[in-house]
Parts: structure tokens; C-alpha cells; sequence
């Protein structure tokens, strides 16, 4: 008798255990590697920019000193409009330094953000696919992390956006800056 006992609730641990451990849908498994690989790839797309980012912000302000330089040079003298062109051509070299300078400071704080996300979610889907997640589990968690990803994208674009706007203004900057010098510097005689 305490035979029978002992294998019905061994007998109804195993159903337990069996009904807590359901495996996971193979199109559940798809989309989480999938979504891995797509959150990889959108990570080397923000590092990209990023780096875009670095490159932009160091002639940016570059480009302001040296701006500052040439206002400096042109307030003496007595051309008005030139001084204007000056006084407007820094404070737009100014503004697109500061522009950058933000979004790197944003960047900064993204970066930390992702990294952090990154490694919750290797650990996330690793428990997913040791079967110590179930299957309701899984999917509410995928639909988080899809969350995430679409934030994470929308303000990767933002920023796409407002970085070309901020290189744009300065490439005007810069050209404005050439004819300026090229209209000032004395033509030399041959």
C-alpha cells in the first residue's frame, strides 16, 4: 500500500514536472534567434554612427576655433558685410559643435543602456533555451525585448537625422569659411 502511495505521487511529481517543463514552439525558438542576430546587427549600426558621431564632433570643433580665428581676424577691419558673414559663420560653427556634443552626451548614456540590455538578453535567451522559461514566458519576454529594439531603433534614426543635419550646416559652414579666406588673402603677383 505505501508502495502505491509513493509511485502515485512520484507518478504525479512527473506530470507536474512534465506540464512545468513544456517545450518551447520551434517558430517561438526562430524568432528569438532572430531577434538576437537583428539586435547584433542594429548594435553595429548604432557603434557606426557612433564612430560617425566622434569623427563629426572633432572637426566641428575644429572648425569653430577656427571660425572664432577668423571672426577675430576680420573684426579690425572695415568690412561690415565680412563681419557679419563671421559673426553668423561662428555662431552656426558654435551651435553645430553644441548639437554634436548632445547627442554624444545622449550616446554615452544609450551605450551604457545597450550594454546592459545586451547582456540581459544573452543571459535571457540562454535560460530560454535550457527550457528554464516557459513558453508564455518566452513569448511575453520577446515581445519586451521587441519593445526595447523598436525604441532603441527609432532614437538610432532620430539621431541619424539629426546628425546629417548638424554635418550638412557645417559642410556650409566650412565651404562659406573657404570663400571668405579666398576673398580676404591678397591675390599674389607673378
Amino acid at each position: 500500500m505505501k508502495t502505491n502511495v509513493v509511485l502515485a505521487f512520484v507518478a504525479a511529481g512527473a506530470i507536474a514536472l512534465t506540464s512545468c517543463s513544456k517545450k518551447i514552439d520551434e517558430k517561438t525558438m526562430a524568432e528569438i534567434n532572430q531577434f538576437g542576430t537583428d539586435w547584433a546587427a542594429l548594435g553595429e549600426k548604432a557603434t557606426a554612427w557612433s564612430t560617425d558621431l566622434t569623427a563629426s564632433t572633432q572637426q566641428s570643433h575644429e572648425f569653430a576655433t577656427k571660425a572664432h580665428t577668423m571672426a577675430d581676424a576680420m573684426a579690425t577691419g572695415k568690412d561690415e558685410t565680412m563681419k557679419t558673414k563671421a559673426t553668423e559663420m561662428t555662431a552656426s560653427a558654435d551651435n553645430d559643435a553644441s548639437t554634436m556634443d548632445a547627442m554624444s552626451t545622449e550616446w554615452t548614456s544609450f551605450k551604457t543602456s545597450w550594454d546592459e540590455n545586451s547582456t540581459a538578453f544573452t543571459e535571457w535567451s540562454a535560460k530560454v533555451m535550457k527550457g528554464e522559461v516557459t513558453p508564455e514566458d518566452a513569448t511575453k519576454g520577446l515581445a519586451d525585448w521587441k519593445a526595447k529594439m523598436t525604441d532603441a531603433q527609432s532614437k538610432i534614426e532620430s539621431w541619424t537625422a539629426a546628425l546629417a543635419t548638424a554635418k550638412e550646416s557645417s559642410s556650409k559652414n566650412m565651404a562659406m569659411a573657404s570663400e571668405m579666406e579666398q576673398s580676404t588673402t591678397p591675390a599674389t603677383k607673378k
